[in-house]
């Protein structure tokens, strides 16, 4: 059975966690506002806590697409994955996503990304405190895609509801954050900043990373 102290873990996992970035050189050619709404199931899996979310995405943002300025608003869905060991207090969490939207003069776009936080610490993340992270984005515009590498701030909350899956805990919560990078080199590889070597992470979510596309 899970423990009491497991239900507050579920619930700080609604923010997934933190990784303190640093980015104040970064360029800003890429700003958005999202929004994010969905479930969270979180289980024990030997000593370690591992979590799904999956829902929906609404962005509003601008990027420096081709030298041009582009203003954007679009919507789509999100996957992530979460875990945090027992003994070793490390928390990480992934959260991957795909939208689709138009520009400001009404020109098709798509974005699509992967978010990271990472964080130590015997005291968890409450919720509603502020978390940063680091994060990847692609846009495809014109014929073109155009990636992003920075980093990512914001804050979520959730709430417990009915688990669907015996022995889970499930939580349906809302994320607000502040995606900001600058221009990166056509699928470089990523930095270690963006980890997918940990061993907890499933193959259906490798997978799901790799269908994004985004140079990793």
């Amino acid at each position: 059975m899970l423990r009491p102290d497991s239900v507050r873990f579920g619930a700080i996992l609604t923010a997934f966690f933190v990784l303190v970035l640093p980015c104040g050189a970064c360029a800003q050619a890429f700003s958005a506002d999202a929004v994010g709404t969905g479930t969270l199931v979180a289980w024990l899996s030997g000593l370690e806590f591992h979590a799904t979310i999956a829902g929906g995405i609404q962005l509003a943002g601008e990027a420096a697409l081709d030298g041009e300025a582009v203003s954007f608003t679009a919507e789509g869905t999100l996957h992530g994955f979460g875990v945090r060991g027992i003994t070793t207090l490390i928390s990480e969490g992934w959260v991957g996503y795909t939208a689709a939207g138009q520009t400001v003069d009404r020109e098709p776009i798509e974005i699509r990304g992967l978010l990271y936080v990472k964080r130590k610490s015997l005291v968890p993340l409450q919720a509603g405190d502020l978390f940063v992270g680091a994060q990847r984005a692609v846009i495809d515009f014109g014929g073109e895609a155009f990636p992003f590498f920075g980093a990512f701030s914001g804050t979520a909350e959730g709430s417990l509801e009915p688990a669907e899956t015996p022995m889970t805990i499930q939580l349906g919560g809302t994320g607000t954050v502040r995606l900001e990078g600058e221009e990166a080199s056509p699928y470089a590889q990523l930095p270690s900043a963006i980890p997918l070597d940990h061993p907890a992470l499933p193959l259906e979510f490798l997978r799901y990373v790799a269908g994004l596309d985004l140079g990793i």
